[in-house]
């Protein structure tokens, strides 16, 4: 049978005590490589840890994935509890890696910790779809507040991360706080009387509307200005400026495009061939007809997305073009 191993590098993470030399002594198991680095007590205090997981998204499955291989809640005594409301769509296969097509419609936390399983069949994890919030004290309840040792956040939206920052500072719990925005990442470790809690300070508010969310989940004025300014760009700057580039000259700009990578080349290449083949312009009256089907193009979006933000999408690109 195969095994799975987990490779760490974080000089962050190594310890500050001295460690007894046949603490790091080799058990012939599949954690020797952190054995050797961390101790064999260590390793110990993790298999019996009794962690919870709140969320099993993008982040919940990474989280997941790192718990099974490096042994936590693998020993007698330990265990992990995994929490999660939603069920699997087909958008989250992309990034939710535990997934497959065939879980479409099942409750995440329990495919993911099937998932978690066959990666570590030692890993006793218990799988729940409860949110957590004030609803559901019931089933977290203060015994089970009590016997936790560490809390992992692995959630999409502030109020959850405040209530659970307010529970784990009620009860003196360590709080791994993460969080992901588009190609943002971020993490936190608030460790009772060392660090301060997640709900004491708050990040700066963005100065830019993440492209992910302005293209897929607009949902203010400044998104949408931002979506028409994108487009206007797009179709009346950007892809002028590369056709003139290939007119000017067509070797270099063969050349640059071998050296850039294929996805944004094959973007690149398929803008100029658009423009010079299938909506190529030879006079003022092609110019006249191309937007007219541009505008006609995204009339039609709106008409079949019956989404009336999507018409504010449309007024704010004309603004922008006069």
């Amino acid at each position: 049978m195969s095994l799975q191993f987990f490779y760490f590098d974080s000089a962050e993470s190594l310890p500050t005590y001295p460690l007894d030399s046949k603490d790091l002594k080799p058990l012939n198991s599949r954690y020797d490589a952190q054995i050797s680095v961390f101790g064999s007590k260590l390793q110990k205090k993790m298999r019996d840890a009794n962690i919870f997981v709140v969320g099993s998204g993008a982040l919940g499955c990474e989280f997941l994935k790192n718990l099974a291989l490096m042994g936590v809640s693998c020993g007698l005594k330990g265990k992990l509890t995994i929490t999660d409301d939603d069920i699997i769509e087909k958008s989250n296969l992309s990034r939710q890696f535990l997934f497959r097509d065939w879980n479409i419609g099942q409750a995440k936390s329990t495919v993911a910790a099937a998932a978690a399983s066959a990666i570590n069949s030692s890993l006793h994890i218990n799988a729940l779809q409860n949110r957590a919030c004030p609803e559901t004290e019931h089933v977290f309840h203060d015994k089970f507040w009590e016997g936790l040792d560490v809390i992992i956040n692995a959630l999409d939206n502030v109020n959850a991360r405040m209530y659970m920052d307010m529970r784990c500072l009620y009860f003196q719990k360590p709080l791994l706080e993460s969080g992901t925005l588009g190609p943002k990442c971020n993490t936190q470790m608030v460790i009772p009387h060392l660090t301060e809690n997640y709900g004491a300070s708050r990040d700066p508010p963005e100065k830019q509307a993440p492209m992910c969310t302005v293209h897929s989940f607009p949902h203010n004025i400044d998104h949408c200005l931002t979506w028409a300014r994108s487009e206007f760009e797009g179709l009346l700057e950007k892809t002028p400026n590369e056709v003139n580039s290939f007119i000017s000259n067509p070797a270099q700009y063969a050349a640059a495009m071998r050296k850039a990578g294929d996805a944004q080349a094959r973007e690149l290449l398929e803008r100029v061939c658009e423009c010079l083949d299938k909506e190529r312009c030879d006079g003022f009256e092609d110019c006249i007809a191309w937007a007219r089907l541009k505008y006609d193009l995204l009339s039609l979006y709106t008409h079949l997305l019956v989404d009336p933000i999507i018409n504010f999408f449309i007024v704010s690109l004309s603004i922008l073009a006069t």
